[in-house]
């Protein structure tokens, strides 16, 4: 058996079956195959690969494949249900904002009402009940509404809102410009899963 291997082995030989090891490796994680593949190319650096060597990572490159293909599929799994969710939720969000229109709709006209109640002198500003009340009264800030083009107001009625333009930092940082003196420009990184690349051989069969 070859030194440093970690499957496990026949606790009365001291040694694996090779028809154990394909089953053994299909059952690890990709984090364990990537481990048992990092020790046998130590090994092999160090030993000319025998038989049971080579045997060894043909096992490994099979089960380390069939994991990808693995976490791919689950990804297009995942992928479905959060669109299928996505689609229960924007169902679901269209009815309530529905409900909700409908019911600010009630309470806007309710309201309302009793304003015209009053702009026509037929109720106070206070109407008591046996345990609520109804008051009428003045909004604590006035409604506003500018008489033409904003822009031809004094300049201490106007505001401007001055955003940065990430876009064009990008596009400059990536074109060769030095931005460093006023932004920090990093890139992330992403996991892409995608069909392997068919070689060759694969293509003319």
């Amino acid at each position: 058996m070859t030194e440093g291997f970690t499957v496990a082995t026949n606790f009365t030989t001291g040694e694996v079956p090779l028809n154990d090891l394909e089953s053994n490796f299909r059952s690890m994680s990709l984090r364990e195959l990537s481990f048992e593949a990092a020790q046998i190319a130590e090994l092999t650096s160090e030993n000319e690969p025998d038989e049971l060597t080579e045997e060894l990572q043909n096992y490994l490159r099979d089960a380390t494949a069939a994991k990808v293909d693995g976490y791919c599929l689950f990804v297009d799994y995942l992928k479905g249900e959060i669109e299928a969710w996505k689609l229960k939720r924007s169902a679901l969000d269209e009815m309530c904002d529905r409900i909700i229109f409908a019911k600010e709709a009630q309470l806007k006209a309710l309201k309302e009402n009793i304003l015209r109640l009053h702009a026509q002198g037929l109720i106070d500003y206070n109407l008591k009940g046996k345990d609520k009340a109804i008051e009428i009264r003045l909004n604590s800030k006035p409604t506003i509404e500018v008489l033409g083009n904003p822009e031809n107001l004094p300049k201490q009625y106007r505001t401007a809102k001055w955003v940065a333009d990430k876009e064009a930092i990008a596009a400059d940082h990536i074109a060769g410009v030095d931005v460093s003196g006023f932004a920090n420009v990093s890139f992330g990184k992403q996991v892409r899963f995608k069909n392997a690349p068919r070689n060759k051989k694969e293509k003319k069969s």
